[in-house]
């Protein structure tokens, strides 16, 4: 298994500095969101042909790309699936091989009934089918990404949609911390879907009483791995067994100390775990 870093951590500072953090922190690879890279082509600081080269640069590689659209849309289905091929033709030449799909926003925490959640659902899953057989057949891997505040936040949505496509087409990307806010028990989960897992997210949570309420503020609950309730050492073992699983990411929302700071507690109490120590 791999290490990568999510460009979240390194958000506020230059793409460049994330780079070379990096490439100092001894990671195979990072991870960048789709929306963030359209706006670096709307500026004119980068597009992905010169993001990959700065990746490559540094001897790293694009572990992957987090992509999300509003699936459940049936009216923008054929521009979505317009996206995906281009998307899909564009990963492809920068050696991108995983896309996290990411859900729309919407859902419970939006006020919506169950009802009106599970029809936007057989939507989502419709659309999103289509899209991922694009990707697939670009020989890239697409993997569904669990994000509380969302249409695909409860275990109930998750396990709605997953059930819905074929594993062939997606497999699953356990984020560990919305699991948690979820609701849900992140190695349960894990153990459940470990033959759909290839890519996983890993991120810390700080104990909290939700007592049936919305989490206000959900990302300031996210701290540096080993600093929180999620139990990683039982995660990693558990991904590290089936032998398929790729790619681990690194990744936090929120934190009053430095990227710096956090990479370096988060990598110090992970890499013990990858080697098996």
């Amino acid at each position: 298994m791999r290490i990568s870093l999510e460009r979240l951590i390194f958000m506020r500072r230059p793409v460049g500095e994330f780079l070379e953090h990096a490439w100092r922190a001894g990671v195979d690879g990072v991870e960048f969101a789709e929306f963030e890279l359209q706006r670096l082509i709307q500026e004119g600081r980068y597009d992905h042909s010169s993001l990959y080269k700065d990746v490559k640069n540094k001897g790293l590689t694009i572990s992957g790309i987090y992509w999300s659209a509003e699936f459940h849309k049936s009216e923008e289905r054929s521009k979505i699936l317009s996206q995906a091929a281009g998307l899909a033709e564009v990963y492809g030449k920068i050696e991108c091989r995983n896309v996290v799909i990411g859900p729309p926003r919407g859902g419970l925490g939006a006020g919506l009934p169950p009802s009106q959640v599970y029809r936007l659902l057989d939507q989502l899953v419709e659309t999103l089918r289509e899209a991922l057989k694009i990707f697939v057949d670009n020989g890239i891997t697409p993997s569904l990404h669990n994000h509380y505040d969302t249409l695909i936040e409860t275990e109930a949505e998750l396990e709605y949609v997953l059930s819905r496509i074929e594993p062939e087409l997606l497999k699953f990307c356990p984020d560990t911390a919305h699991l948690a806010l979820a609701g849900m028990d992140p190695v349960q989960m894990i153990r459940r879907h470990l033959d759909r897992i290839v890519y996983a997210h890993l991120k810390d949570l700080k104990s909290f009483q939700a007592e049936g309420k919305r989490v206000e503020r959900w990302y300031e609950l996210t701290t540096e791995l080993g600093s929180g309730v999620i139990d990683f050492p039982m995660i990693v073992r558990l991904l590290r067994s089936t032998g398929r699983v790729e790619w681990l990411v690194v990744e936090q929302d929120f934190t009053e100390k430095t990227p710096e700071e956090i990479v370096r507690m988060s990598l110090n109490y992970l890499a013990p775990l990858v080697r098996g120590d």
